[in-house]
């Protein structure tokens, strides 16, 4: 390819993106920058976390960070975290009707088992377990062959952080197979609005659902064979289902404005709740009970969270419709590459871990490189590969 060429296929290229971003809501695409490189930059930091180990690479760190560093973290951080993926489940549900709509049952079916499908399963059931052989045999963890290894030692799938796009996948077909029933249903009933009361009930509904499938699968647990995260289920759903409410209710241009401000004041008041609850949790070393089982830290912790989850991700969502509405210069590259960013960051995260594991560096300063440059490198990957492969925008 001449230097010409390059230039005319880089200006076309422009073009289109352009073209494709003036089609988008600025400040959707810029929360999904901003949840995304967030999601990757706290795996990034799990890796060197000993107290909850839900990241590949926590169990075979060779460093750990501080046990003041990680209270910090699980006290302040935490719970947001607790509600930034059933934010993504909010932002899916508020578009999907929208989909339904524009393409209708068969065209939305066939795009949804294209763009979550096809990644899914390619991730699954070779990126996964190769990487993760690939990380624990030169260790010593994985000491069997490759196929020996496939299914690693809980003889499960792994999911890794594709169990999200699995999960929506299976909620996307199950609002199809929904919409397919009740348009033709002549019982049909309109949309009620959805009120203060509507998500009060909404986290009444959450908590105990959590709290009895996390009685076997607790939080941050293997999830059975599928190991799909079973125990964010009910929070995700209802999010879910909440987004597809909202969609017929305006909820895409603008949360309405006194439900924004209660639902800021209910996750104030949740967030100082949860951080309490976990401080109490760390000192009497009973983390695992507040995650799971019959202990009255699991029963407190259920409510706190499903009052986070459903609330939080209201509030976050108004606050992104305020304060994120504008177009950046790299807005649009970067949000074009975010769902590529999601699905290639444990490839990333991990080569970071295994480069800096020679050297001799406290786990917090290993964390930051490494979530810093997990981040900048899945994005920079994304995008590379949605500019040179043919097809994988498709999917991308």
């Amino acid at each position: 390819m001449t230097r010409k060429t390059a230039r005319t296929r880089e200006a076309l290229d422009d073009a289109q993106l352009e073209r494709w971003a003036s089609t988008r809501l600025s400040y959707l695409d810029n929360l999904k920058v901003v949840l995304i490189a967030t999601i990757i930059a706290l795996h990034g930091i799990l890796g060197y976390v000993g107290l909850v180990e839900v990241w590949t690479y926590s169990e075979l760190r060779e460093v750990t960070l501080t046990p003041a560093v990680e209270v910090t973290l699980l006290v302040i951080v935490s719970p947001f975290g607790f509600f930034l993926i059933a934010l993504l489940f909010l932002v899916a549900g508020l578009l999907t009707p929208l989909s339904y709509d524009r393409k209708g049952a068969k065209k939305f079916v066939a795009d949804r088992l294209l763009r979550l499908g096809v990644p899914f399963v390619v991730y699954v059931f070779l990126i996964q377990p190769t990487v993760t052989y690939g990380l624990e045999h030169p260790l010593g963890d994985a000491s069997g062959s490759y196929w020996d290894e496939y299914l690693g030692a809980e003889r499960q799938i792994d999911t890794g952080p594709l169990w999200f796009v699995g999960v929506l996948l299976l909620y996307s077909l199950g609002y199809a197979g929904w919409r397919r029933w009740s348009d033709r249903s002549v019982s049909a009933r309109p949309h009620r609005r959805i009120t203060l009361r509507t998500l009060m009930l909404t986290a009444a509904v959450v908590a105990p659902a959590s709290f009895a499938i996390r009685l076997g699968y607790p939080y941050g647990s293997e999830s059975g064979f599928s190991d799909l995260n079973l125990w964010e289920w009910p929070a995700c759903a209802a999010v879910f289902g909440l987004g597809v409410a909202g969609s017929r209710q305006g909820w895409l241009e603008a949360i309405p404005e006194t439900l924004a401000h209660r639902s800021r004041a209910l996750t104030s008041l949740a967030a100082v709740a949860m951080a309490g609850l976990l401080a109490v949790a760390g000192s009497l070393d009973a983390v695992d009970d507040a995650f799971g089982g019959w202990h009255w830290l699991g029963g407190v912790f259920v409510v706190v969270e499903s009052t986070l989850t459903v609330f939080g991700s209201v509030w976050l969502l108004s606050a992104a419709q305020r304060r994120l509405n504008m177009r950046y210069g790299w807005g649009p590259a970067l949000s074009r590459s975010a769902y590529g960013a999601f699905m290639l960051q444990a490839i990333f995260l991990l080569a970071l871990a295994l480069a800096l594991r020679p050297l001799a560096l406290p786990a917090e300063v290993k964390a930051p490189i490494v979530a810093l440059g997990g981040v900048i490198a899945s994005f920079a990957a994304a995008w590379f590969l949605i500019r040179k492969v043919p097809g994988i925008s498709r999917i991308l």
